[in-house]
């Protein structure tokens, strides 16, 4: 079949693990480009978390299918993990690019990446690639753009996607995971609710039957 390119939004994360915030984020983001699909883009070996403590990828991609299962207009995107080397968002975009010369990308980040931006490897080629939409939980008010990225703003490069404030983090997530083992049986139940409101339903069954996140017995 002929490509004729499609509008996409581009999802980037360790999804250490996928969690609703991201899910909304990928909504919020899907609605506001108006994008024909979300592509899903799990981190292999991020540069700015080299020394992090990662799950394994095949397990944070499996955790990204099921999170999205179901929904025909989502996918995900291997050319991250498919890397052995650290991945760079700048080189990643140039590669998509490359693969599918007429899709339009745009890639999706946090407010608070937004103030680090400049700092990210080749950051001004980005806009090269891709419009640059920053979601924002704060849905009124100024949308703060460092001063070097205001032309960029400008010329609708770089926009805004207002999201519904949701409290949730990855890392709460993994707490949450520690906490099933405690010996407070109000704490386990405390634990156990927040990770099945936080979680995809799929998600949370994955990772109750195999403890990526719970402490390893000794």
């Amino acid at each position: 079949m002929p490509d004729f390119g499609k509008q996409i939004c581009l999802i980037g994360g360790s999804f250490n693990p996928i969690h609703m915030g991201h899910l909304q984020m990928a909504r919020s983001a899907q609605a506001q480009c108006m994008a024909d699909e979300v592509w899903f883009l799990p981190a292999g070996q991020p540069w700015q978390k080299q020394n992090s403590a990662l799950a394994e990828t095949a397990d944070r991609v499996r955790m990204v299918e099921l999170a999205i299962e179901g929904v025909h207009s989502w996918r995900v995107e291997r050319v991250e993990v498919d890397k052995t080397e650290p991945s760079y968002t700048a080189n990643t975009l140039e590669t998509l690019c490359e693969r599918h010369p007429k899709h339009r990308f745009s890639f999706v980040i946090g407010a608070d990446q937004l103030a680090n931006l400049t700092t990210w490897r080749h950051w001004e080629s980005l806009f090269d690639y891709a419009r640059i939409g920053v979601v924002d939980r704060i849905q009124w008010g100024e949308f703060t753009v460092p001063e070097p990225l205001k032309k960029h703003l400008q010329h609708d490069r770089l926009f805004r996607i207002p999201m519904p404030t949701i409290q949730l983090s990855s890392t709460l997530l993994r707490r949450q995971f520690e906490l099933l083992d405690s010996p407070d049986a109000q704490i386990r139940e405390t634990a156990r609710s927040t990770l099945e409101a936080g979680l995809p339903t799929q998600v949370y069954k994955y990772l109750m039957a195999k403890p990526i996140y719970r402490p390893k017995a000794v």
